[in-house]
């Protein structure tokens, strides 16, 4: 009974067209070792077209098999049976167009347990990353949520906030996770905190480009080139909304695909178009 339990909670099983990412030596890499970094988007999920026609025109210069999609995890509500299905597909459709999906899980669910049932569902499959949630004094359930999503998908690569660094890596294991850092308090992290995220791939989460400060994006991109730094965007509106039938980029948008344009083709040994 148990077995056909987790048969059922499990997504079907299909060939990934992206490969398995790990995380070794406080670097992520490709399954056969190379280093990359992640740049990415953030999506409510509901509007999959969209999502897909941002991948395409917000970030050209990417190439394909290191962009992210990330999907905030809030409510039980996405954790329904026909929720779920939905969540299959996007994650099909994100992958086939050379995009991971990194699952954040904020805090409700997972001292709920769901995260264990995500892990469980997509074990074997390679397009899926995993981020737990939470404030500083969460650190230690953190830590001990991470562990046991590992312990269920041990292939899994799992992102903590940058706050509870010091919590997670002070088990005494290489714990070989990832940090986020919340774009909104981008002040550097303290003491042991900084040392643990020199030992971690880091994404830089929820960072919102504007027209109004090319510079400084251009500025904040090369620097997470030049320190690994990995990174995902937070827009209100839509990146690119149709307009009279044909993808019209916001203003947003044109500054995200500028900024990558200045530094993402250099990391990747590629020139602008």
């Amino acid at each position: 009974m148990a077995r056909a339990f987790a048969a059922r909670t499990r997504a079907p099983t299909r060939e990934s067209p992206l490969p398995w990412l790990g995380i070794q030596a406080g670097t992520l890499r490709e399954h056969g070792g190379q280093p990359l970094r992640l740049t990415g988007l953030h999506s409510d999920g509901h509007d999959r077209e969209g999502d897909l026609r941002a991948l395409q025109w917000a970030l050209p210069s990417v190439p394909e098999g290191r962009r992210c999609m990330a999907v905030t995890v809030r409510v039980l509500a996405q954790l329904l049976p026909e929720a779920l299905r939905v969540l299959d597909e996007l994650i099909a459709e994100y992958a086939a167009a050379g995009a991971y999906t990194l699952l954040r899980i904020d805090a409700r669910p997972w001292l709920r347990g769901d995260h264990v049932k995500l892990a469980r569902r997509y074990a074997g499959n390679a397009c899926v990353l995993f981020a737990l949630l939470g404030r500083k004094a969460l650190a230690d359930r953190l830590a001990r949520a991470a562990l046991a999503l590992r312990a269920e998908h041990p292939s899994a690569c799992v992102w903590l906030p940058l706050e509870s660094a010091r919590t997670a890596f002070a088990i005494g294991k290489d714990l070989q996770f990832g940090l986020l850092w919340d774009a909104m308090q981008p002040q550097a992290p303290r003491g042991p905190g900084l040392l643990a995220s020199l030992r971690a791939p880091m994404l830089l989460d929820g960072w919102q480009p504007g027209a109004q400060h090319t510079l400084a994006d251009q500025r904040l991109m090369r620097l997470c080139t030049e320190g690994g730094i990995g990174w995902l965007v937070r827009s209100p509106q839509p990146l690119v909304p149709v307009l009279r039938g044909q993808p019209a980029p916001t203003r947003t948008a044109l500054a995200l695909r500028h900024a990558l344009l200045h530094t993402v083709p250099a990391a990747h040994g590629e020139r602008p178009p």
